[in-house]
């Protein structure tokens, strides 16, 4: 299974119009395009106006041919009269030795990777306005990738997928770009998950793993254990977080 994302910044007022095209052109276009499992638009719950359309493919090579055929780019047209505009400049030398600005053109940021739990299957029906994406990065020492992917696929999935609430998860793989994990999961309420996550259920999981983890996190977690009292530390190693409500959404096969 392969796996794309799509995030932009929707312009003032107009969310509304986005999730109505998205839920009548969008979803009806990737019905017909070929390999394509399931398809959401999602609502990120930490930053305003910001979005993101997930698919789920049979293979890349059916994700590609969707990229080459032109059809991911009529379908970002249609969204595109809401999209935010770039606000960023590149600043240059022209050939005359002039400083020139130039308007970064805007495109969506993307994202795509192998799902590595390939047996896993995605729930029949999931609930627009009732379901919860949740995504967790973790940095991972050099090396440690197979190591992190065995005990998450034989230890932790069975039991996150075990706690009330948790729908369906898998993880990404991620570490030879970025030598990060990435951790997926559907949940049906958000007070469910918040109480996965406080009661120490997660923290039981991420103990798993935790040798696995970048040096500057290990290092944060043992200082913080030796005193309770000592300032919150912030890494570029930190567990990140991420939360999107499920706005509309179909699977497809």
């Amino acid at each position: 299974m392969f796996m794309r994302l799509v995030e932009a910044t929707v312009k003032k007022d107009g969310d509304a119009w986005l999730e109505r095209v998205y839920a009548d052109s969008i979803l009806h276009a990737l019905e017909q395009t070929p390999g394509c499992i399931f398809a959401g638009l999602l609502y990120s719950m930490d930053h305003t106006s910001r979005y993101m359309s997930l698919t789920l493919w049979e293979s890349e090579t059916h994700a590609q041919h969707y990229v080459n055929s032109g059809e991911f780019k009529k379908n970002l047209d249609r969204l595109r009269p809401v999209l935010e505009e770039s606000s960023e400049w590149k600043i240059q030398l022209s050939k005359e030795n002039t400083v020139e600005y130039k308007e970064v053109p805007f495109e969506p940021v993307v994202k795509s990777w192998d799902v590595s739990d390939p047996d896993s299957s995605l729930p029949g029906e999931v609930h627009a306005q009732r379901s919860y994406l949740r995504i967790l990065s973790h940095k991972i020492n050099p090396g440690n990738a197979a190591e992190f992917t065995r005990i998450y696929n034989s230890e932790v999935l069975p039991e996150l997928r075990a706690v009330p609430g948790c729908r369906y998860a898998f993880l990404i793989d991620n570490s030879e770009t970025d030598r990060e994990m990435i951790s997926f999961s559907i949940w049906d309420d958000p007070a469910l998950l918040e109480h996965y996550e406080r009661q120490g259920k997660f923290k039981e999981l991420l103990d798993k793993l935790s040798h696995t983890l970048g040096d500057l996190y290990q290092w944060k977690m043992a200082l913080e254990k030796r005193s309770k009292s000592a300032v919150a530390t912030v890494t570029s190693q930190d567990i990140g977080v991420s939360r999107f409500t499920l706005v509309t959404g179909k699977k497809f096969i």
